[in-house]
């Protein structure tokens, strides 16, 4: 390296790189919701096909569409031959097809909470709190999110389930702050003589009565509305209570209130099941995307919701340790999000 180079004073093309991805970032974002709308993955669903059938299939320009799946095989979603013929990569196959059992399709259009938002992040990181939150349009906003993320959060809550042993017989399974209750559903699911309880707003609620009705588990699944803050729960009768991408939209006073609220419903031995971002006490090591998730859905609630609270873990341990209960595992079944299980002192299974 030259002394010119040393001082700045010569572009050094890798010294860059940082801020490129930065800036790129936003591209890639739009590019994948661009082609989304377009029903590229969709079109490449059966197989691979030449730029000039999807020119026709998404009716854009040949010379237009190419820079976008040239752009989306750089990212990693797309694969090319020499020949101009485009395939899924398997990230895009597993999670960006609508019919794939672990699609992402409205995650990505869903989990950066509405656009608006993120234009006036300085502001709202000076104010506390953003002009408008997610809560003023609750049953839009999350009944959207909720359906988005069921299919990824129901795969974790049958791998959840396996942690588990099987509660048995009419065992309940309740669900706070439910959503499309994908918690319900998938230990439902894993646990075919359970009976499952179902808590959330009214305008959610719909959502995981639809969800229940699709899996073949409404009979077993009683949906309720109301808020898991006050609605009467039952007394220790629940073998498991999960709390699901929740505890992050309280203050700290009402995410202990919460969880006292599950211990009071677990029976002898049962489980607390708390699944959520949880920002790592240590800082990041480096760019790296997995270690930076929690910290970009911790951001993401500072930018959307007015009572956000950045939970790192060892703070949840604090808490579950006031309202008299203990970690017993702890799993990441999907990048950036931790399962914290929890049982009452004395009461974890062995074996």
């Amino acid at each position: 390296m030259t002394a010119a180079e040393r001082d700045g004073l010569v572009p050094v093309p890798e010294a860059a790189l940082p801020i490129w991805e930065v800036i790129t970032g936003y591209t890639r974002y739009w590019l994948v919701v661009a082609a989304l709308d377009l029903g590229v993955f969709e079109e490449l669903a059966d197989g691979p096909r030449r730029l000039s059938d999807l020119a026709a299939a998404t009716g854009v320009a040949a010379s237009r569409l190419v820079v976008v799946l040239d752009y989306l095989v750089a990212c990693g979603l797309l694969t090319t031959a020499g020949d101009r013929r485009f395939d899924l990569a398997p990230p895009a196959r597993q999670y960006l097809l609508r019919g794939s059992p672990l699609s992402m399709v409205d995650m990505v259009r869903y989990s950066p909470g509405p656009t608006s938002a993120w234009p006036e992040l300085s502001a709202t990181l000076r104010r506390g709190r953003p002009t408008r939150s997610v809560e003023d349009d609750a049953g839009l906003f999350y009944g959207r999110l909720a359906n988005a993320s069921a299919p990824t959060q129901q795969a974790v809550a049958r791998a959840t389930a396996a942690l588990l042993p099987d509660p048995g017989p009419g065992a309940l399974v309740l669900d706070l702050g439910a959503g499309a209750a994908p918690w319900a559903i998938g230990m439902l699911l894993a646990w075919p003589r359970a009976r499952g309880i179902a808590l959330d707003l009214p305008s959610v609620t719909p959502f995981a009565e639809a969800a229940a009705a699709e899996h073949g588990v409404a009979d077993r699944l009683e949906v309720v509305a109301g808020s898991y803050l006050d609605a009467v729960l039952p007394v220790g009768e629940a073998a498991v209570v999960t709390i699901g991408h929740v505890i992050g939209l309280q203050s700290a006073d009402l995410a202990k209130a919460l969880l006292l609220r599950a211990r009071g419903a677990l029976r002898p031995g049962g489980f607390v099941v708390i699944s959520d971002y949880f920002r790592p006490a240590s800082p990041p090591t480096g760019r790296d995307l997995a270690e930076a998730l929690p910290q970009s859905m911790a951001l993401t609630l500072l930018a959307n919701t007015y009572e956000a609270e950045v939970v790192e873990l060892p703070t949840l341990h604090a808490w579950l340790a006031e309202v008299g209960l203990v970690p017993w595992a702890t799993r990441q079944f999907l990048p950036g999000q931790l399962v914290v299980v929890a049982v009452e002192p004395g009461h974890a299974p062995t074996g």
